[in-house]
């Protein structure tokens, strides 16, 4: 339908009229799009406590891990000499540890000289390594080879050698090396290269894993607690079980393994952080604005307070896990005069330091009767966005969602054909009131004119 225009030369603002007629009768209309906007601040605010339950279940989760007690530390009293990583089967007590040597690998220097990378090393012969009795495919040479082209011909065969350019300050040298550490990664260089045209890469003489190198080939050799070990590489995991052992250089350290409570602590400690927000959450949703009344969409909701109620009343009830500590504020975490949880580190220390399996019982149960933590992991499920209570709520919300759309756009619909039927009639007044004044003014000029 064509866009209604009003003459404006009657005196009369139809035009205001029907803005101010339907501004009146927009009412309903904007009560649901308030409704609309309010449900959808509920969605939302419904969303972020869903995500903080979703972080309290992943915490929840690592303070019922089975590892959380058999994990470890280890320390060294001289990182210069080693220093170890600790598993989940490593036995808590004090390592001593002397090093007598490193593992090394094999480094050998050709004894011919070069005055750049470009000079010609070899134009014809052959060059091989043997390597624990294997012998790599020959590298055979028809041409002219520089010193560069060698290298990375010897490269290019990605075997147990690596192969470089060094720079004595006066001349350059090709040095060969084993890629990995230990006596059984020494090598054989089988040369029988030449050079008509110049100075022929050699070795030398008589080279072999334990002669003509700059360095052989060697395992490290070490003894923990006085027993002998020996490794092909600097790190092992066989002389002491759960332990991975990194030498670093020749001398004595003492390893430390404890037990690892420190993770236990800061565990529980993120815990706490996240239920002292989610109740943030709440005391903020339940505020009213002192400047505009306006409350928090969750303000007074049912889900957010059985969500607090629930995860407050596992927290504050008494555990039988068959342990000493039955409730959570003997081994220092407590709720403060606010509410929020609190953690004493003193207490805690002292409680898992004389009894840690007593404390594990409490946070992870015994087996047949689960601990604060493994109920609690039960009772956030029950709340959360996946299956639980906040998820039933949300599709319940959504279903509401699409009524109260429906709804809007009915309503609308009926404002629209309103409008249009208020144009149209006071088009018709405007245009009958523009013809009533053109006929009174015919009539006046009529009644004014001079007659002959």
């Amino acid at each position: 339908m064509a866009a209604v225009n009003f003459s404006g030369l009657n005196g009369i603002d139809f035009a205001a009229i029907v803005t101010a007629t339907i501004n009146a009768e927009s009412t309903p209309l904007n009560m649901l799009k308030q409704q609309q906007d309010d449900i959808k601040a509920k969605d939302a605010a419904l969303v972020s406590l869903s995500g903080g339950i979703s972080t309290m279940e992943t915490q929840s989760d690592a303070l019922i891990s089975g590892s959380l007690f058999t994990n470890a530390t280890a320390n060294s009293s001289n990182a210069g000499v080693g220093s170890a990583t600790a598993g989940s089967d490593a036995v808590s007590g004090e390592y001593i540890l002397h090093v007598d040597h490193l593992a090394k690998s094999q480094v050998t220097a050709s004894t011919s000289t070069y005055a750049a990378m470009t000079d010609v090393a070899a134009d014809g012969g052959s060059l091989s390594f043997t390597i624990g009795g294997v012998t790599t495919t020959s590298i055979d040479i028809t041409a002219g080879t520089t010193l560069l082209d060698l290298r990375n011909a010897i490269n290019a065969q990605k075997s147990g050698v690596v192969a470089s350019i060094v720079n004595t300050g006066t001349s350059k040298k090709l040095v060969v090396s084993s890629r990995t550490t230990g006596e059984a990664s020494g090598f054989t260089i089988n040369n029988t290269l030449t050079n008509g045209a110049g100075t022929a890469m050699t070795f030398a003489a008589g080279q072999s894993p334990t002669t003509g190198n700059s360095q052989n080939a060697q395992d490290s050799g070490f003894t923990v607690n006085g027993i002998d070990f020996t490794s092909s590489t600097n790190t092992t995991t066989d002389a002491v079980p759960g332990l991975a052992l990194k030498l670093s250089g020749s001398g004595d350290a003492v390893i430390s393994v404890a037990p690892d409570y420190d993770t236990i602590k800061s565990s529980l400690q993120a815990f706490i952080t996240t239920y002292n927000q989610l109740r943030q959450f709440s005391t903020v949703q339940n505020t009213v604005s002192g400047a505009t009344g306006k409350r928090g969409p969750l303000y007074n909701d049912s889900v957010l307070r059985q969500t607090l109620g629930d995860l407050r009343d596992v927290l504050l009830a008494s555990n039988s896990n068959g342990g000493q500590f039955k409730y959570l504020s003997e081994i220092g975490i407590a709720v403060d005069q606010t509410g929020n949880l609190k953690f004493d580190e003193k207490a805690y220390g002292d409680a898992i330091s004389a009894n840690p399996e007593d404390v594990q019982k409490l946070l992870q149960g015994n087996g047949t009767i689960k601990g604060v933590f493994g109920n609690m992991k039960d009772k956030l499920q029950n709340l959360d966005g996946a299956a639980g209570l906040i998820k039933t709520t949300r599709d319940s919300i959504t279903s509401t969602l699409r009524t109260v759309a429906d709804r809007i756009t009915a309503a609308q619909l009926r404002l629209d054909m309103r409008k249009k039927a208020l144009e149209k009639q006071f088009a018709a007044a405007d245009e009958a009131i523009s013809k009533l004044n053109s006929m009174t003014g015919q009539l006046s000029q009529l009644s004014s004119a001079k007659l002959f």
